[in-house]
């Protein structure tokens, strides 16, 4: 029987024979791109540069402000019901669980396109003609660092400044579980290679936009204790927020699980009228993927999504119902 080890060098290899044989690629990732999803897109977009391949790059979602310090980030397109310069004959999906994740993308794809999924969730559904799924990586990005030593890419500042970007967002800046030796070992080399961690640090958790803060003011005003405070929630509104999709929520749901007592914290972001997209985080204790995927969502034991229809009360009682089976 094949080991786990011979396996994955076995992936890689049908990868590098891939992109080695094919042109024309279309590179994405999941709606609401986050720092790993973006560096890992910006990272092997650099491969398909370096092997003067034709590539787009295109996500359903805006890629949120805080990352417009990354370089080539301009290269990123938005999803539109337009006519593009090439017909990929490859889609190589990043950071994403499963298909429905890429959002309007894939309108873009026809049947006879190879797929190429590269992603670290537990919850992945192996959806590619290639399936490289690493659940003991920190990061998707580690997993496409891997494959530049396939083709011996020098690394260079750019490149360092992607890699150390996606693991330090993914970690949680070093605080999550799956923060390793090997990820550390990795972020150690993207500085000694140019990546500057006061840089990235200050761009992407130092700065806010004043709609931002009163976002997050405004969703902190609602926090709620629940199943004898193991539970902290918050909503934000649409009615409130209109123009939700220009701020940065992503870290809202860190303040409710930094109180003291609570295991499980969630935020609830009412997308479009009655349509919540759901961020969980948990301690140490329940694992939110299987709680996310209840509602059809996933993610990790620590940290996961999903989306709910329904009223802000109404999605409220549906969490709260499943998580008190794990209290």
């Amino acid at each position: 029987m094949e080991n786990k080890d011979c396996r994955h060098r076995r992936i890689l290899s049908e990868v590098h024979e891939c992109v080695q044989k094919e042109n024309d690629f279309l590179i994405t990732t999941h709606i609401n791109p986050d720092g790993d999803s973006v560096a890992s897109i910006l990272v092997f977009a650099s491969i398909l540069r370096h092997l003067e391949k034709t590539y787009l790059v295109v996500l359903d979602d805006n890629v949120p402000n805080k990352f417009d310090f990354l370089p080539r980030i301009d290269e990123i397109i938005h999803f539109k019901e337009q006519a593009y310069p090439l017909q990929p004959k490859v889609l190589v999906v990043l950071d994403s669980s499963d298909l429905e994740r890429i959002g309007k993308v894939r309108e873009i794809i026809t049947s006879d396109v190879r797929i190429i999924n590269i992603d670290h969730h537990t919850s992945n559904q192996e959806f590619g003609n290639i399936n490289v799924v690493a659940e003991e990586e920190s990061s998707t990005v580690e997993i496409v660092y891997a494959l530049l030593s396939l083709w011996e890419i020098p690394m260079s500042k750019e490149i360092a400044t992607f890699v150390y970007t996606g693991i330090m967002c993914d970690t949680g800046r070093f605080r999550f579980p799956n923060t390793t030796h090997r990820s550390l070992m990795i972020c150690s080399e993207m500085v000694r290679m140019g990546a500057s961690p006061d840089r990235i640090a200050k761009n992407l958790y130092c700065r806010m936009s004043q709609e931002t803060i009163r976002a997050l003011a405004a969703a902190l005003s609602t926090i709620e204790f629940h199943l004898s405070g193991a539970v902290c929630c918050i909503h934000l509104p649409y009615s409130a927020f209109p123009m939700i999709d220009r701020m940065d929520t992503e870290g809202f749901v860190d303040y409710v699980t930094a109180v003291e007592g609570t295991e499980v914290g969630f935020f609830m972001l009412e997308k479009k009228p009655n349509l919540f997209r759901i961020s969980f985080r948990s301690k140490s204790c329940v694992d939110v993927n299987e709680v996310a995927q209840t509602f059809g969502g996933g993610g990790h034991t620590r940290a996961s999504g999903c989306t709910i229809e329904g009223r802000v009360d109404q999605v409220r009682a549906r969490v709260l119902d499943v998580l008190r089976g794990y209290m």
